[in-house]
């Protein structure tokens, strides 16, 4: 199900930012290894205190760092009562940026955003020819008669009902070595990968669904006064002549 929503003479501009858990944190987690300085065999010999409570596994030549995403699935909420755990493989080309007066960023149009009401989404990056992608998140507003109906869980910590809040936009740019998991309700933009053209990047994604359209997926488009593509801004730096190569 979709909402259009007129975004009138709104400008927005953000930049992207380098993905970290801390900055990502209001909005789902950020998973990579936490410590790729640390070699397996090493911590099995002289062990030690690692991040999310991570132990030495597969007889010392692994290790377990626990609890790194938590996957929330709230479909016993919505109303078909259920919820499915899947996993599908996306493969995202590249998209196109606008370039800007300034040669050292280029820039993405936001026209839409889209939230999974009842379940977290973690997409995990697969080795692919591109290797960096743009997430992009908002948080949500109060609730409001353009988004009355919408089915959403109750629950401490969720998001609500509202649509985007976009002047809370937030954008960063994340790379093949990150996977990120968008909490249940996260306003978010479609997975824009960033590259050369003719590149891809593919993702692992896991998340629950229960088949119901308006349960899985809400979408808010946006449309501006008088222009073909909304002003919503998101500006990607780019490093050494390559888009996104931070």
């Amino acid at each position: 199900m979709s909402v259009e929503i007129k975004t009138g003479d709104l400008r927005v501009q953000v930049t992207a930012e380098l993905l970290t858990q801390e900055a990502f944190a209001s909005f789902g987690d950020v998973v990579t290894n936490p410590r790729p300085d640390l070699h397996p065999t090493t911590y099995a010999s002289q062990g030690g205190q690692l991040p999310y409570n991570g132990v030495s596994a597969n007889q010392g030549t692994a290790i377990q760092y626990r609890h790194v995403s938590r996957p929330q699935n709230l479909y016993t909420q919505a109303p078909s009562g259920d919820g499915q755990l899947i996993m599908s493989q996306f493969v995202c080309g590249t998209r196109q940026l606008a370039a800007t007066s300034n040669p050292s960023q280029s820039e993405f149009t936001v026209g839409v955003l889209e939230r999974h009401p009842f379940t977290s989404q973690t997409f995990s990056p697969l080795a692919s020819t591109a290797s960096t992608y743009l997430v992009i998140v908002a948080p949500t507003l109060p609730p409001g008669p353009s988004d009355e109906g919408l089915p959403v869980p109750s629950g401490e910590g969720l998001p609500g009902r509202g649509l985007p809040d976009l002047r809370g936009l937030k954008a960063f740019v994340a790379t093949s070595k990150q996977a990120v998991t968008y909490g249940a309700g996260t306003w978010h933009a479609p997975m824009v990968t960033l590259g050369e053209p003719g590149t891809s990047l593919d993702f692992l994604v896991v998340q629950s669904s229960s088949g119901v359209a308006v349960e899985d997926c809400q979408l808010a488009i946006f449309e501006s006064n008088g222009s073909d593509e909304p002003n919503i801004k998101v500006r990607v730096p780019t490093i050494k002549g390559r888009l996104g190569k931070l």
